[in-house]
């Protein structure tokens, strides 16, 4: 059987109750030719009122994926146009059909996920961390940002705060 996904707009900040209201009519069979709808998010340590909170953060804002069994026609993909709270895709009404490479980078692989959320998960803002690696081995930092496998962490060098790109391997907790 092939699997298409599609792309639609939708309110930016509505994506998850979106995602479960159409899921939930899916389920009810008012709406046909659709599997499932997806929302993707990534879990993120926030620093809130100084303590560590767990958070899933919406990684495309206003966007929903979903998922048919079979390539749908124009006038199908219409029909889907016009449930409420889907809007307009590239000028036009209608659902994008995504390529398989693009929709495998949008809903990553479960395990690597996991495996790079257990490292990133380790830290979080603020934190005060030491340099395991490279030129400012042992070296001591706060953590300022974490983008992806990369931290930014400013050091102390010669009584100045410096601003330093890292890897998530080159740190470690203190």
């Amino acid at each position: 059987m092939e699997q298409c996904w599609y792309v639609v707009k939708v309110l930016p900040g509505k994506e998850r109750s979106l995602s479960e209201q159409f899921n939930k009519e899916i389920g009810l069979g008012k709406i046909k030719n659709i599997n499932r709808f997806v929302c993707p998010t990534e879990k993120e340590f926030v620093a809130l009122k100084n303590k560590k909170v767990l958070r899933e953060k919406v990684l495309y804002s206003g966007y929903l994926y979903f998922e048919s069994i079979k390539k749908l026609e124009e006038d199908q993909l219409k029909e889907i146009a016009l449930i409420p709270n889907i809007m307009g895709m590239m000028g036009e009404r209608i659902p994008v059909k995504l390529r398989e490479s693009d929709i495998r980078r949008i809903l990553k692989d479960d395990s690597l996920e996991q495996h790079l959320d257990s490292k990133k998960l380790k830290y979080i803002s603020g934190e005060i961390v030491k340099v395991i690696e490279g030129p400012f081995s042992s070296f001591e930092g706060t953590i300022k940002e974490l983008k992806n496998d990369k931290v930014d962490v400013e050091i102390k060098i010669f009584g100045r705060n410096t601003p330093v790109t890292l890897t998530l391997n080159q740190i470690e907790k203190i």
